[in-house]
């Protein structure tokens, strides 16, 4: 099966099964379903490591959207250990000293590519932004923040689909208390594509099961250790090589 199919197929299947849909980036694209498959070793993956820089100012967490149209922290629900991701969340946010650097991994035969940007300080990833893109632009962009090296608030969005005048975006959250998710909610709007996503924005949470948690979190570990993660990364991701 293509990557391209693959990734049409985890659309499909997303609500039943907890999949990720429109996620905040770290850039101004959005993120479909990662493929949930395990799938056998692939050659090793290629990486392009970027020269580490300042990384870019971004707007309050609790702002209507930031400079990239990722209205991502989390919701206040009673719950302490929400409340907590929510304010590590916002230090990870505010803090203007951390510093980027890029890997980037294709698939064999022209299948997709990924793209990691890593935001780091003191040599601890605090925030990553995994974009997977399958052949035929595809895709799913995920955004992970991390405590003392353990995920705690995950993000996942679908690029956006459908054809003119209108356009599909999804978003799923994941929230994670000593490696167990605790909540994941999603969000899903259709509308005009120049008005979609203040459409998402406004567009309330809703409560899911949390069946796809541990597949985000298995990425989140891979994405972590940077470069010594992608040959595992490009297993995930990429589809198996023909028998």
């Amino acid at each position: 099966m293509s990557r391209s199919a693959m990734i049409f197929a985890g659309v499909l299947l997303a609500a039943g099964c907890g999949r990720g849909d429109r996620a905040p980036a770290s850039s101004s694209s959005r993120a479909a379903e990662v493929p949930g498959g395990e799938h056998s070793a692939s050659p090793p993956a290629a990486t392009t490591p970027a020269t580490a820089q300042p990384a870019p100012q971004t707007a309050a967490p609790d702002a209507a959207a930031d400079a990239e149209h990722q209205s991502a922290a989390p919701e206040a629900s009673g719950d302490p250990r929400i409340d907590e991701i929510r304010k590590k969340y916002a230090e990870i946010q505010a803090d203007k000293g951390l510093q980027t650097s890029e890997l980037r991994m294709e698939c064999s035969g022209g299948e997709g590519r990924a793209e990691v940007r890593l935001h780091q300080k003191n040599g601890a990833v605090s925030k990553a932004v995994l974009k997977d893109i399958a052949a035929g632009d595809a895709g799913s962009t995920y955004q992970f923040y991390y405590d003392g090296g353990r995920l705690i608030f995950a993000l996942n969005d679908a690029f956006p689909f459908g054809e003119p005048p209108k356009t599909l975006l999804r978003q799923r959250r994941y929230y994670y208390h000593q490696g167990s998710p605790i909540l994941c909610t999603r969000k899903s709007v259709e509308g005009p594509s120049d008005k979609v996503d203040s459409m998402l924005h406004q567009a309330p949470n809703e409560p899911v099961d949390c069946s796809f948690a541990p597949k985000v979190e298995r990425l989140a570990s891979m994405v972590v250790k940077g470069a010594a993660g992608m040959d595992e990364l490009k297993k995930q991701l990429c589809p198996r090589p023909p028998r």
